[in-house]
């Protein structure tokens, strides 16, 4: 099995080692969204899916793994495979695991706004509300938080921090280096934001480490 990332926006940050992966490839498991992106896309070789079976998630990632790892599947992940993504989980499961690393949604934001990837000291994958918590838990311990948003809206954790009345400072970009792209430097203004969003929120009296803005 190959897992292989393509970066935040494939036409942009599709590396050729990943390209030639693809392109090799007879089975593809992937995102909809990630596969309309790269079919057909050119850079230094054309990837056409047309000859390739593909399979979409459309349930557990780790059952869809189990079933198809006997088939070599190349496992398409967008960002990077090892930032709180699929790769990380295929090592667990199976023992031919070979990674292709991307460049990940925490470079992408960390880039826009010229931060170092270091100062983040904790990370939360928001797979569902519970998960929240995880984030005002570790804001609460005064640790610079990075988020990925996943299947929570960016309002729902706006909501809880001003709730519990934490004083913090963000950064964040939804849709990061497509030409939609938004960005923010204001806690409300995330209200609005889609879950296609990745954060750094730092609690406001950190003021031993770099600030954010």
């Amino acid at each position: 099995m190959q897992v292989v990332g393509v970066g935040p926006n494939p036409a942009r940050f599709l590396t050729i080692e990943a390209i030639e992966r693809i392109a090799r490839a007879d089975l593809l498991i992937s995102s909809e969204s990630i596969l309309r992106e790269i079919d057909g896309l050119r850079v230094e070789a054309e990837i056409d899916l047309s000859d390739k079976e593909v399979v979409t998630w459309n349930g557990s990632v780790r059952e869809t793994l189990t079933e198809y790892a006997d088939s070599d599947p190349v496992v398409v992940a967008r960002g990077d495979p090892t930032y709180m993504g699929v790769g990380r989980l295929a090592s667990l499961l199976f023992d031919d695991v070979e990674i292709v690393p991307g460049v990940s949604s925490l470079q992408a934001l960390t880039a826009r706004f010229g931060r170092g990837f270091h100062e983040v000291e904790a990370h939360v994958n928001l797979h569902s509300e519970e998960d929240v918590e995880k984030v005002v838990e570790s804001l609460g311990a005064g640790r610079t938080t990075a988020v990925l948003f996943g299947k929570v809206r960016p309002a729902k954790v706006v909501e809880t921090i001003e709730s519990v009345g934490l004083n913090v400072k963000v950064i964040a970009g939804e849709r990061l280096w497509y030409p939609d792209e938004r960005l923010a430097t204001e806690l409300h203004s995330l209200r609005n934001f889609s879950e296609f969003t990745v954060a750094i929120f730092e609690p406001d009296h950190a003021s031993s480490k770099p600030s954010l803005r």
